[in-house]
């Protein structure tokens, strides 16, 4: 067995860093140590994080292409994670996850969900009921079985802790989980496969799967013994963001109740409002709205409209349903976008002025920065490779000048071009007076 020296493994780490970099691909090991000329926005996200913790908290982010937005969401990602957050990214489109259509957003966070004690694995809500189901106190903070019948009213069933889809969520999920002392039907047959089909039913419905209807998944469910809350439907309708805004509130604050921090979502590419027709538009304004009242209180986070301006979805008690079961949830809601008119002033109607956060083109100091990163991680990495002294400052001014005109795009295109810049420099020295000198022609340094 090899031992390998601190040195040894230092070298390793960044030789494997600068082979993602070559591929265009900042690994997570290296994310913040390459991030530049982003001090303050990262400062913003971590008062966030804490505030989120309190009483919830969000964010957009605004950035042309080539600023790096993606950088910076990855980032967030990574420091939520560490902070023991749930993170869920989202990628909207016009088309297949249109901020339309709320419950396809819905379904896609819980889809991502990534948990940071499960980091590789997406596994959906599962985990996290599968831990509410064996702790005590959230089972009765939740209601989640009772001998009494439970109260129609959504106020009564609020007030005695019961979230409407969560609640039985946890509860059947517990129940399903105790297949020793589960008691069904003798008609059921084989019990361990009933188990399974009804498991994989029960994560479909609270997922937003494509599912068979409220009424029958209520049926194969009460044939288990005993008194549950009530399944309620979760379709495709346009008006109903406020509901799902209700989930995503009430799985956060679960989340903290079974010792994370709380969720993180991101919504990105939210520029894809311009393209929707103008009744799409109005339901994707809502989806923001309220999902922003999922967050903040009213009275606590300057919110642009109220809740009774919000559109209502639903049917009978679903109407009733506020945007928030919890006002401590740990939820953090993060817009991105390109800016544009038609974006902005959508956000502009969830958020405040001062929530919106425009990402600024870096300067020459951030390229020295990134630069001198590079090398000093390049020099680790191949430490018999001769790179020249001093050549961050000249090297750094030819990767600003090529960014201002476009022909480096963004930072993961710069990180590129540096890492096959100090490959060429590595093994084929004779050639660097060469191409710097074409390179400063090229961009006009």
């Amino acid at each position: 067995m090899t031992n390998h020296t601190p040195q040894s493994v230092d070298s390793l780490h960044a030789a494997l860093t600068l082979e993602a970099m070559r591929l265009g691909v900042v690994p997570p090991s290296d994310l913040e140590q390459s991030t530049v000329g982003r001090d303050v926005e990262i400062d913003v996200v971590r008062r966030d994080l804490e505030q989120a913790t309190v009483s919830g908290a969000r964010r957009a982010f605004l950035g042309d292409y080539g600023l790096g937005k993606s950088h910076m969401l990855e980032l967030i990602e990574q420091i939520a994670l560490k902070q023991n957050f749930l993170v869920s990214k989202v990628t909207l489109d016009h088309a297949e996850l249109s901020p339309s259509q709320p419950k396809r957003i819905y379904h896609a966070v819980l889809r991502n969900l990534i948990y940071p004690d499960r980091p590789k694995s997406l596994d959906g809500i599962a985990p996290l009921l599968e831990k509410a189901a064996n702790c005590e106190e959230v089972l009765k903070k939740f209601a989640t079985k009772s001998d009494k019948p439970m109260p129609r009213s959504v106020r009564e069933q609020l007030a005695m802790g019961l979230h409407l889809y969560l609640s039985p969520a946890i509860a059947y999920t517990r129940a399903l989980a105790d297949e020793e002392h589960l008691r069904l039907p003798a008609h059921v047959g084989d019990k361990h496969a009933w188990i399974q089909t009804a498991r994989h039913m029960l994560i479909d419905w609270i997922e937003g799967h494509p599912t068979q209807s409220n009424q029958d998944i209520n049926d194969e469910l009460n044939l288990i013994h005993g008194r549950f809350p009530k399944i309620y439907s979760l379709l495709d309708y346009r008006p109903w963001a406020k509901i799902y805004a209700y989930i995503i509130n009430g799985i956060s604050q679960l989340a903290k109740d079974v010792g994370y921090a709380g969720l993180v979502v991101v919504l990105d590419e939210a520029e894809f409002y311009s393209l929707l027709s103008s009744q799409n538009r109005m339901f994707a304004k809502s989806l923001f709205q309220a999902w922003s009242h999922a967050v903040c209180a009213e009275g606590e986070g300057d919110l642009p409209c109220s809740s009774d301006e919000l559109l209502t979805g639903g049917y009978g008690i679903q109407r009733e349903l506020p945007t928030r079961y919890s006002d401590t949830p740990g939820l953090y809601l993060v817009f991105a976008m390109t800016p544009n008119t038609d974006g902005i002033r959508v956000l502009q109607d969830a958020l405040a002025p001062q929530y919106i956060c425009f990402l600024n083109q870096l300067t020459a100091p951030d390229y020295l920065q990134m630069t001198a990163h590079l090398v000093d991680l390049y020099r680790h990495a191949y430490p018999s490779a001769v790179i020249p002294d001093g050549i961050e400052a000249p090297l750094s001014d030819v990767v600003n000048a090529l960014t201002q005109q476009g022909q480096l795009a963004n930072p993961r295109q710069t990180m590129k071009f540096l890492t096959e810049f100090l490959d060429l420099v590595r093994f084929e020295p004779q050639k660097l007076p060469e191409v710097i000198e074409n390179l400063m022609f090229d961009s006009d340094f």
